[in-house]
């Protein structure tokens, strides 16, 4: 019955999408986070939620880092970049999430505009570069909650920074994630994000020798939690996989893949749509991802052979995508833009669909399918 009616919400969600996508997505986004924050704090909500949405499964459980997940359906790192919605992301359906990216100094964001739809090709045009409050301001805001689900804070670098050196980038990091460790939060991991293609001077961290001194000095700050990293899917094959051996030699619990598409010749673009948004700087998210990121899953499932665990996250609209990426060896997934195209139930739908999926192809319990496929060419 919940799951029929968990359908019946998608359903009347994506018969509105014609009126939902004639507003701005940038002040779209804002009032959703809003509205989130806002019916996290009246009582009642967040359990109503609850009791309407969330699907639970017992072959959707799972354990990944030590880490216990009701489900693997996880809110991405850039869609909550304030944490405003910890108290109701279970309600959703999510089985966990990434708040941030939150960096240690305040940024207004790029210049606008900073997020664009192309409806027809399922991607945002994202320029965002890691707009934020500021740690200790995010910190403020969930100080003294307790969340049903495993959340997870996202950290990068402040940008833009008054000097751009490594060195200045990185006691810019280890101040955030100091400051992360030391609040008292009940965070289940943290996450370094290193992949993100928008900031506005670059000091990259897709060199391995530039990413080993910032690695030993986070593990360094011995943190409470694990440690999981969000990569790019820009690289190359090669450049990913020194990334990996230089990541393996640190107590790195999992890695994310991945980020925004910067190639505008993805098959997913419809070419008509691409041009209207030819002028404007930013990279892409959705469906233009997809192929790429379930990729870089099995490349990095194959070459990391269980020394940690994979996450899949770019282009997944359903449980079909979902399940796609967890055979190509994603322990756990995560989402965004299917929030946008699909609703804010489809976490929920997923995790409706997928356990008929893995009984299809004879799995009793997702972590059985994890790299079915990896093999596979």
């Amino acid at each position: 019955m919940k799951n029929a009616f968990v359908h019946l919400v998608g359903k009347s969600y994506r018969a509105l999408t014609p009126l939902i996508f004639l507003s701005d997505s940038e002040p779209a986004h804002d009032f959703v986070l809003d509205m989130s924050e806002f019916m996290g704090k009246v009582p009642g909500i967040p359990s109503l939620m609850r009791t309407c949405l969330r699907v639970s499964h017992p072959s959707l459980k799972t354990t990944v880092a030590g880490i216990e997940f009701e489900n693997p359906i996880g809110l991405a790192a850039g869609f909550d970049h304030e944490a405003q919605m910890p108290r109701i992301v279970d309600g959703l359906g999510f089985g966990f999430q990434s708040v941030g990216t939150v960096t240690n100094g305040a940024y207004e964001g790029n210049p606008y505009p900073r997020i664009k739809r192309l409806v027809k090709s399922r991607t945002m045009l994202v320029y965002k570069g890691f707009k934020s409050t500021g740690m200790s301001n995010v910190l403020k805001r969930i100080k003294g909650q307790t969340w049903r689900v495993p959340v997870g804070i996202s950290i990068g670098r402040t940008n833009p920074l008054k000097e751009y050196t490594y060195p200045v980038s990185y006691a810019d990091i280890i101040e955030a994630f100091t400051k992360a460790r030391d609040s008292k939060i009940p965070f289940s991991y943290f996450e370094l994000n290193i992949s993100c293609p928008n900031m506005l001077k670059e000091v990259s961290f897709y060199e391995p020798e530039h990413l080993a001194p910032l690695l030993k000095m986070i593990c360094d700050l011995k943190l409470p939690k694990p440690l999981f990293i969000k990569m790019p899917i820009g690289l190359p094959d090669d450049g990913v996989k020194a990334l990996l051996d230089t990541i393996m030699q640190f107590p790195v619990a999992a890695v994310i893949f991945g980020n925004l598409q910067i190639s505008r010749k993805d098959p997913a673009f419809i070419p008509e749509e691409l041009a209207t948004l030819e002028k404007f700087p930013g990279n892409w998210s959705g469906m233009p991802c997809q192929k790429r990121s379930d990729h870089l899953v099995k490349l990095a499932h194959n070459h990391v052979k269980g020394r940690i665990a994979i996450i899949g996250c770019g282009g997944i609209f359903s449980a079909e995508d979902a399940y796609r990426k967890i055979r190509n060896g994603a322990s756990l997934v995560q989402l965004v833009s299917a929030t946008v195209w699909e609703g804010p139930q489809v976490p929920a739908e997923i995790c409706a669909d997928l356990p008929a999926l893995l009984a299809r192809d004879g799995f009793k319990h997702v972590s059985e399918a994890v790299g079915a496929d990896a093999g596979k060419v």
